[in-house]
């Protein structure tokens, strides 16, 4: 068995996508935030600026690249895992900007 078949389990897929956009989270603290205290400061600020939905989805777009790996490679099981976490990620979006920021629509 190939080493990229053994990723192509639609688990595997949403694991990592949900994964994924955490570790660009706490990359972009590190490369533009990391004067401020992680997670809790940090968040705090990106709430109060009204920033955290466009960050998570800034984080989100990390998946696209999985994604388009997962189609070059031909593993579909694991582009499906993929789908399932942006659509995690939609509903969180949603969630922070129509209940932590109210003015911001």
């Amino acid at each position: 068995m190939n080493w990229i078949k053994r990723f192509d389990k639609a688990w595997i897929g949403l694991l990592i996508g949900l994964l994924f956009p955490g570790i660009m989270f706490t990359l972009y603290w590190l490369f533009f935030q990391h004067q401020i205290s992680f997670p809790y400061r940090f968040v705090r600020y990106l709430m109060m600026g009204n920033l955290l939905s466009n960050v998570i989805k800034l984080c989100a777009l990390g998946n696209l690249l999985l994604f388009y790996a997962g189609l070059s490679y031909k593993i579909d099981k694991f582009s499906k895992g993929i789908v399932f976490s942006v659509l995690f990620y939609v509903a969180l979006v949603a969630y922070i900007t129509y209940y932590y920021e109210p003015e911001y629509i």
